[in-house]
């Protein structure tokens, strides 16, 4: 039996990649449902952005609430933390069904669901950093984001065959928490439960620092890129088609299977280059697939440069997080894992605000040209700037 198979197979490691599943249910799951749901809401003015801020206003709030839950896990039980997340996270997320009546109640519970996702995300990843270390994190860090993209795969073909149904019934899925639940009570615990408060490390070279502000960076630009799919793709495959909610979410979840392969393979490709490499390869690629896809007038060329930008945030997508722990001091974590899950939710909330005037302007085909523009030039400027290396950078957070 390998190392990945035999991970999965522990129940204790089980519930904790199931239960990282939950972040990327929080958010893209609802995209084939936005159509429907901008029609329902039709009557309001500017429904078609006020129902993609449904999508991304969780952003915001997972955004402000991160370094706070990174705070707490680092002083108290990382269990009980994401145990009181998961039982937010359920109850918020469904909410958005039977209040499906108002769009201001579903945005409400959709800010709560914010806080839940920041305890959830924090949590179950500063939990694997002290169940794992070294190479064998940078395995459970593939698998988990593999599960994540899996999760994406089956909820969001679920989403969009529920969708096809009605628009509020993809509301329900969120109720999958408490399935997860019973699990990481009964399986999880607290390596290393703190009992007061760690004391602080020493002051952090600039060096280092800067390493940490370039994870924060890199964190922003990937889930800015990843989020325009889920955004604005349901909207762009209408131009070339009659397209239905279901054609739409299974296209999409077909990217994240391609997404959670390569994430599930990191351990394998990692040993080849430094992280660095490794980030430069993986946004050159997704700025392969958007240029593809923005630049083709058929609609199968499109498909296939989603899916190319699936093979790039594949590679991206683990290899963020095993970069910024191989460089953190495990007593703070918690809160260099909040600080760039801020960073992924920052651009979440930000990516339908800076897109929509160039979507309005542009249309959705320029926008994704524009966007692989932008992720090659990042491409090329991490390859060309100056090589960190890991084993001469002091930990910090």
């Amino acid at each position: 039996m390998n190392i990945t198979a035999g991970m999965i197979l522990n129940r204790r490691n089980l519930f904790l990649l199931l239960a990282s599943t939950m972040t990327v249910l929080a958010g893209a799951t609802l995209a084939p449902a936005l159509p429907g749901m901008k029609e329902a809401f039709g009557n309001h003015a500017g429904a078609e952005f006020w129902v993609k801020m449904i999508l991304s206003a969780p952003g915001l709030v997972i955004a402000m609430s991160a370094p706070f839950a990174g705070r707490l896990v680092d002083r108290k039980s990382k269990k009980a933390i994401l145990v009181a997340s998961m039982i937010l996270y359920g109850l918020t997320g469904v909410s958005g069904y039977f209040l499906s009546h108002s769009l201001v109640l579903i945005l409400a519970g959709r800010l709560g669901l914010g806080i839940a996702v920041a305890g959830v995300m924090v949590a179950t990843v500063t939990i694997a950093g002290e169940y794992f270390e070294g190479p064998e994190f940078g395995v459970f860090m593939g698998l988990q984001a593999g599960f994540s993209s899996i999760g994406g795969v089956v909820f969001l073909a679920f989403s969009g065959l529920l969708a096809d149904v009605h628009w509020n019934i993809p509301f329900l899925i969120y109720a999958f928490a408490f399935l997860v639940l019973p699990g990481i009570l009964i399986f999880l615990n607290d390596k290393n439960t703190i009992t007061g408060v760690r004391p602080e490390p020493a002051l952090d070279p600039v060096p280092a620092r800067r390493s940490l502000y370039t994870c924060y960076i890199l964190g922003f630009c990937e889930v800015f890129m990843l989020y325009m799919i889920p955004l604005h793709y349901p909207f762009y495959a209408g131009e070339f088609q009659s397209v239905s909610s279901s054609e739409t979410g299974i296209s999409m979840a077909v990217m994240l299977l391609i997404v959670a392969l390569v994430s599930m393979n990191y351990h394998r490709y990692a040993k080849a280059a430094r992280y660095q490499s490794l980030h430069a390869l993986g946004f050159l690629v997704v700025g392969v697939g958007f240029a593809v896809m923005g630049l083709t007038a058929n609609y199968a060329v499109a498909i296939l440069g989603l899916m190319i930008s699936g093979v790039g945030f594949g590679i991206v997508r683990p290899n963020l997080i095993v970069w910024l722990f191989s460089f953190t001091d495990p007593a703070r974590r918690g809160r260099a894992m909040g600080g760039v899950t801020t960073s992924f939710f920052l651009a979440q909330f930000a990516a339908p605000i800076l897109s929509q005037p160039v979507i309005s302007m542009y249309g959705p085909g320029t926008t994704f040209a524009i966007m692989a523009g932008l992720s090659i030039l990042l491409s090329f400027c991490l390859y060309l700037a100056p090589r960190w290396r890991p084993t001469e950078t002091p930990q910090v957070a």
